[in-house]
């Protein structure tokens, strides 16, 4: 990635200097840089962080890939990292193994880490590891907040590190071959982006006070940046998703897979000029702060792109519902038809919903292989999925979730009032409503939250008006425990 700051703003992560900024203040890194090193025998030497779910399906991905040795292993719950040690002797592999990742960071004979921690930690990581001298695969989002994306993408460019997203979709070979295509025009421009994220989320439940920590737990390490809160929740390891100061709610899990594909499809190179989002919490009552239930509408200037959230079933009893057959994807409609589909591939249709061809994918197979060729070639050029990519769409998860968190509780009656002259956003909403009834929800009895229309200045990367801006602008950086302070870069 031999890549000055004026290329790289014109590759497009974003228009303003406000996202990159020169110089570097703020916490220093914890150790000092290291030069990339191989092993004799030519093998990439790779530590796996956060090794719980992901973090072992990219042990397993790992593994099968020639020329790739684990040699280390690093999570905070002794527990599982115990049990991915004794995983890997299984393999016949000796991984050395810390609760504490900077001693990682330490390890000379570390050339990459693959972060799949929680994402309050994606950030600082990543650039501790890049400062260190360590290549990053960084699953997503890569980012907690809009000031973290910046700062991620700056530190891939001025620490000249190869840092991937783990946004697989752009690796499935059925996406890429429909980008190419919709880039020839045969379909016509882009009329409307919808991305869907229909998943379950039942209850995660109600605790009457803070929860102990799981003994195997460094929580002081586990927490990093966010504030040492007590726990108000009965999982510890999964739904932090669903707490503010660690997660992002489902259009930060999920969501930004489908964001990041439908905005990659637009050929959109910033953040929409104004962001709009209603929803809530809906259907029960549990300990989860982030919307269950959510509809963002982002106003670019080649097509809108709608956003939906979906955490309850079609009606109680039921699965999660589809809109044109798509539960988890995206639907782009075109002049003369449209697609529906998303990891895997999908369908072309004409305009009387009549399939005239097939993109077969594969799931992004290939990502992992992607990131490890770009690291053995020591050029970033070929990466699908550059960080400066997962940061500008990590972004429009917080700007959805900003628009939300800034916004008013108001009637149904209300909001449709505030909809009347954008017909996208009327229809959204309409389906939401429809949707919501069918899940036995009284809507003259329960309010929604309105966040926007909020304006955004791509050139001082903050909001510049809407009612609630000058909330959301106060959210746009988080304040960081010391010593985990996410640098200014």
């Amino acid at each position: 990635m031999k890549t000055s700051r004026r290329k790289f703003l014109k590759l497009g992560f974003a228009a303003g200097a406000g996202w990159i900024t020169a110089g570097a203040t703020g916490c220093a890194s914890p150790l000092p840089r290291r030069q990339h090193l191989s092993s004799a025998n030519g093998d990439l030497r790779v530590a796996v962080v956060g090794l719980r779910t992901k973090g072992r399906a990219h042990i397993d991905d790992l593994l099968a890939h020639k020329g790739v040795r684990i040699v280390a292993l690093c999570d905070v719950d002794s527990d599982i990292l115990a049990s991915r040690v004794s995983l890997l002797k299984k393999h016949g592999i000796s991984a050395v193994a810390h609760v504490d990742y900077r001693r990682i960071l330490e390890m000379a004979d570390v050339d990459a880490v693959v972060l799949a921690t929680p994402n309050h930690q994606h950030t600082l990581q990543t650039i501790w590891a890049c400062q260190a001298g360590k290549d990053v695969y960084v699953e997503k989002p890569v980012s907690h907040d809009v000031y973290e994306s910046r700062q991620i993408a700056a530190a891939a460019v001025k620490y000249d590190r190869i840092v991937q997203s783990g946004t697989q979709n752009r690796s499935d070979v059925g996406l890429v071959e429909l980008k190419e295509f919709i880039e020839k025009g045969d379909m016509g421009r882009i009329r409307l982006v919808r991305g869907l994220c229909y998943r379950l989320r039942p209850s995660i439940g109600r605790v009457a006070g803070p929860q102990p920590i799981p003994k195997s737990v460094d929580y002081d390490l586990w927490a990093g940046p966010a504030p040492l809160e007590p726990i108000m929740r009965k999982e510890f390891h999964y739904d932090w998703h669903w707490n503010w100061n660690t997660g992002n709610g489902e259009i930060g899990n999920q969501g930004v897979h489908e964001l990041d594909l439908g905005r990659w499809f637009l050929g959109e190179k910033e953040l929409p000029g104004r962001v709009l989002s209603i929803g809530g919490r809906l259907g029960y009552v549990d300990d989860g702060q982030t919307p269950n239930t959510q509809f963002v509408c982002f106003d670019y200037p080649s097509a809108p792109f709608i956003f939906e959230v979906r955490g309850l079933p079609l009606r109680p009893g039921y699965d999660s519902p589809s809109y044109r057959q798509i539960r988890v994807g995206v639907v782009v409609e075109f002049e003369s038809g449209y697609f529906a589909g998303g990891r895997g591939g999908g369908w072309l249709y004409d305009t009387k919903d009549k399939r005239i061809r097939q993109f077969k994918g594969d799931g992004g197979s290939g990502h992992m292989q992607n990131f490890l060729d770009a690291v053995r070639a020591r050029s970033g050029k070929s990466l699908h999925a550059p960080v400066r990519e997962g940061a500008l769409s990590s972004s429009l998860v917080h700007m959805a979730n900003l628009a939300h968190r800034a916004g008013n509780s108001l009637s149904t009656e209300a909001i449709a009032e505030q909809l009347q002259m954008n017909t996208v956003a009327q229809e959204a909403f309409g389906r939401m409503a429809e949707h919501l009834e069918a899940n036995k929800i009284n809507l003259k009895n329960t309010r929604l939250t309105l966040g926007g229309w909020l304006e955004w200045d791509n050139s001082g990367s903050r909001f510049s008006s809407g009612a609630g801006a000058e909330q959301a602008n106060l959210l746009l950086r988080r304040t960081c425990r010391g010593p985990f302070i996410v640098p200014e870069i």
